[in-house]
């Protein structure tokens, strides 16, 4: 059974692995790479961590498989100003390619959006416009988008919003 629970510190090693893995998955020499990038992605995570508690978390979906768990989803959320104001930003949604299309990246982000409903109005995120699978999760999630733009590199990049629905929880009376 898949269990999704925050992060530790001690788990950001396994987040940088499949991080690296879902985010560039090539094989060969492009493997070797990988190993090069993971290091990076990993200092990356270690670095929002010490600074940017308490408003940076990672979720994590596990696999526990006998003695040992596997890592087979994550994602972060952390404050980035978006147009002049704080606002909660979904980054890094991955998922193990062996474990794809089986609901841990829906799992992941309403697991987000229940920790941020009775706090924040919206969530945003940045998706590349060729990641149509990501854009097509993200639309059945409820995600519009707002803005275009482009990385670094020049590829084109949307900028996703959602409205989170205030969920109260239930008052139970004294009775």
């Amino acid at each position: 059974m898949i269990e999704i629970r925050l992060a530790e510190i001690t788990d950001l090693p396994k987040v940088a692995q499949l991080v690296a893995l879902s985010f560039h998955p090539g094989g060969g020499w492009q493997a070797l790479w990988r190993s090069f990038v993971q290091l990076g992605i990993e200092q990356d995570l270690r670095d929002r961590w010490q600074r940017e508690r308490p408003h940076y978390h990672c979720w994590l979906a596990v696999l526990s498989t006998g003695r040992s768990t596997l890592c087979v989803g994550s994602v972060e959320v952390q404050l980035r100003e978006i147009k002049g104001k704080p606002k909660p930003y979904l980054s890094n949604l991955a998922v193990h390619p062996d474990y794809r299309r089986r609901g841990i990246g829906r799992r992941l982000l309403h697991t987000v959006e229940a920790s941020l409903c009775a706090t924040y109005s919206d969530l945003y995120l940045h998706v590349l416009a060729q990641n149509e699978a990501a854009q097509q999760l993200y639309a059945r999630c409820g995600f519009e988008v707002v803005e275009e733009g482009f990385t670094f590199w020049r590829e084109r990049k949307l900028l996703l919003r959602k409205f989170l629905a205030y969920a109260p929880s239930p008052i139970s009376s004294g009775a």
